[in-house]
């Protein structure tokens, strides 16, 4: 499995790092032709992309009850201290889904991946102690996050990860992941702007979470859709499979606390 993610050329690795340049007026008359993507690769990747982003917008995390209700203001205070404690496990994880996957990949991905994962562990802060933050300025402290049993829906989120990067082909790995990320920016800021109106969450701790991946996941979003664009292979129909399988975990764990009953 890691030949095909690894084994990258160095025409490949240049065009998963370097931006594309406009070369008119430069180009010599005994240049080399420019690459011309002869397999189709490309092609067929832009097509894969189209679909995923589809299955994105379809199930796209906005439109679940729970967040609607966020941004109209609806939510109870004790529906948003579920949701912190809860969801805290899906936070917890992905730096451990993260390194699950660098373990089993070399070359460009393995430094995305790597990339991505140094943000997640910043020693001065570290993402899941963001989230605690978050979660204390709601009222909730460690013991509450510790000692809350997990739903059926945030617990199968987690599992659902787990085994798709441990397991799965990395191109499905990757999709299940853009498939996340490429979501959590819109999510953010949403989150922000209704903690601040209606939820009465204005400080650096209690937004810190949600103001660093406004920004850092547009990058991670670019990231794992510039891979996939170039290196995606394998099965297009088990890669969407699990696209939507990661859509529907997402979904479920914000079923779980939507649905919870009222504490």
């Amino acid at each position: 499995m890691l030949g095909a993610e690894g084994g990258c050329t160095a025409k490949i690795r240049e065009l998963c790092y370097n931006p594309a340049v406009p070369l008119g007026g430069l180009v010599r008359l005994d240049a080399p032709l420019p690459y011309t993507d002869p397999g189709g690769t490309i092609m067929r990747n832009t097509e894969l992309l189209n679909k995923i982003d589809a299955a994105i917008a379809e199930k796209n995390l906005l439109k679940h009850p729970f967040y609607q209700d966020w941004q109209a203001g609806k939510l109870s205070r004790e529906a948003l201290q579920l949701y912190a404690a809860q969801y805290y496990r899906h936070v917890e994880a992905f730096p451990k889904h993260l390194r699950v996957l660098a373990a089993r990949t070399e070359g460009p991905i393995r430094d995305i991946v790597m990339e991505n994962l140094a943000e997640e562990e910043n020693p001065a802060r570290p993402h899941p102690k963001m989230w605690r933050e978050f979660a204390a300025a709601l009222g909730v402290g460690e013991d509450d996050i510790t000692c809350c049993p997990a739903l059926p829906g945030t617990q199968a989120v987690v599992e659902t990860f787990r085994e798709i990067v441990g397991d799965r082909p990395v191109a499905e790995a990757v999709a299940a992941l853009y498939a996340y990320e490429s979501q959590v920016p819109e999510i953010a800021t949403t989150k922000i702007d209704g903690l601040k109106k209606f939820y009465g969450v204005n400080s650096s701790e209690g937004l810190g979470y949600f103001e660093v991946h406004e920004e850092a996941d547009k990058a991670h979003r670019e990231a794992w859709r510039n891979w996939l664009m170039d290196h995606a292979d394998g099965s297009e129909e088990e890669i969407l499979a699990t696209t939507h399988e990661a859509l529907d975990a997402l979904w479920g764990a914000l079923d779980a606390v939507h649905c919870a009953p009222a504490q």
